[in-house]
């Protein structure tokens, strides 16, 4: 399986538009194509940027995925003019997954979901925020990734919860190259 972590840096200020067009407009157009796992917007770390994940069986799969999405006329025409010009730069990982949790497992099951549009005056975002640490595997995690291409650092994706702040330092010193940021899910977002 191929696990696929994409960031967005947006323009300042330009995500609440970016991800309004995504809940209203882009969600079901690209996920009849592909395999949405997650979509977060982070609110420590780089501001502006959005991170979504993604699992397909194989690269054959991401490539038939991505060319069907292609193709679709609202994704192509519609969406991505609107909401590209509001991107500043993106990243994209491919990653192994080397532990998970019944959570995580019960969403990879349901990745082909097609999920509907926002229903007028349904919230943007989950209540609960959950956590990314880049360069580490601590325990807890309800996904743990090595990298197969891109970034060469470990992921790790902490469960939802009230209070996402880590209780204590995840390095031991602050040279250390392990990064934690708190991600606020939209809605929709299986993770």
């Amino acid at each position: 399986m191929i696990h696929e972590w994409r960031s967005y840096q947006l323009k300042p200020g330009a995500a609440a538009e970016y991800l309004a067009l995504l809940a209203d407009v882009g969600l079901p157009l690209v996920t009849r194509h592909l395999p949405l796992m997650g979509y977060w917007l982070a609110e420590t770390g780089p501001l502006n940027t959005i991170h979504h994940l993604w699992a397909y069986a194989g690269w054959a799969e991401r490539e038939a995925c991505r060319a069907s999405l292609a193709q679709e006329e609202g994704w192509a025409r519609g969406f991505v003019p609107a909401a590209f010009a509001l991107v500043v730069a993106q990243e994209n990982r491919l990653l192994h997954l080397t532990g998970s949790s019944p959570g995580y497992e019960a969403a990879l099951a349901a990745r082909r979901t097609v999920h509907p549009a926002r229903l007028p005056d349904a919230p943007l975002f989950a209540a609960e925020c959950a956590g990314l640490v880049i360069g580490a595997a601590p325990a807890g995690a309800i996904a743990q990734w090595l990298p197969l291409s891109g970034d060469p650092r470990a992921l790790a994706l902490l469960p939802r919860q009230p209070d996402p702040v880590p209780p204590a330092p995840l390095a031991a010193s602050p040279l250390a190259a392990v990064t934690h940021s708190v991600l606020r899910p939209l809605a929709f977002s299986p993770l």
